[in-house]
């Protein structure tokens, strides 16, 4: 799918449910970020739980990126940075996983005015029932968008969400966003692994108590410290805690 938001080339991979094609019922979507590399493992995991009755069935959409490993890191780190930061300025360590940065308002609109009109007009969805889904700079993305625009989901799944970027720009996202906003209707849910490097735990620890503490009317925040899960480890968290998470009553709280 070209974007004429960006000028990006997005494969779209689409999971429907096993019930589908016998059924005219709705179901619910869920937009999944970094699909080049978890869309498999999301899709079968999605499916087990539905036919356990631990999940509903759901629409799965991932949005995926063209070429190899090289590119899967170069639009990443371009579509879900919310900052351009010049790469001779980023920590060595992080330069060649960041070659790029800074278009997270385009690929959002990508979402917003295509993407999403796209899905809802071919598909059989449930009206108004989207969920957005990330893991470390796709984390970073979601949480982004909760702040920029929180009507277009109504669920968020952030794990492992790279908020040190730029100086933590998200946590200043959430001051601005607080001043004129006392209402947040979302249900977010969040997890960090146990033995992720403190550059990720602590600028998730500031912003997840800032959340709290603002009591957002009409947030539903569910938290979470993966026990003994890592960085990568703890992906599969999107589905086995975090699909189950928003989708279920009940609170989750560290």
């Amino acid at each position: 799918m070209r974007s004429a938001v960006n000028g990006v080339t997005y494969p779209v991979n689409i999971a429907l449910p096993g019930s589908y094609y016998a059924t005219d019922r709705t179901y619910p979507v869920v937009y999944l970020l970094d699909a080049y590399s978890s869309f498999g493992i999301v899709t079968e995991m999605a499916r087990l739980l539905a036919s356990s009755k631990e999940l509903p069935e759901i629409i799965l959409v991932g949005i995926s990126s063209e070429g190899g490993s090289k590119e899967f890191i170069y639009n990443r780190s371009r579509d879900y940075t919310p900052t351009q930061i010049p790469k001779e300025k980023l920590p060595e360590a992080l330069r060649s996983s960041i070659p790029v940065s800074g278009g997270a308002e385009k690929f959002l609109g990508f979402i917003r005015e295509e993407l999403i009109p796209f899905v809802e007009s071919k598909y059989r969805i449930k009206s108004g029932d989207r969920t957005l889904a990330g893991h470390s700079l796709g984390g970073l993305f979601v949480l982004y968008s909760l702040f920029r625009e929180p009507s277009l989901f109504n669920r968020y799944i952030a794990v492992s969400p790279a908020l040190l970027w730029d100086n933590e720009f998200v946590l200043r996202r959430e001051n601005i966003f607080f001043a004129d906003n006392k209402i947040l209707n979302a249900v977010v849910y969040t997890a960090v692994g146990e033995k992720e490097g403190e550059e990720f735990v602590s600028s998730w620890k500031r912003l997840t108590s800032k959340m709290k503490e603002r009591n957002y009317m009409g947030l539903d925040l569910r938290i979470e410290t993966a026990e003994s899960e890592s960085h990568y480890s703890i992906i599969p968290y999107i589905v086995t805690h975090g699909l189950k998470s928003v989708f279920n009553p009940g609170p989750v709280d560290e």
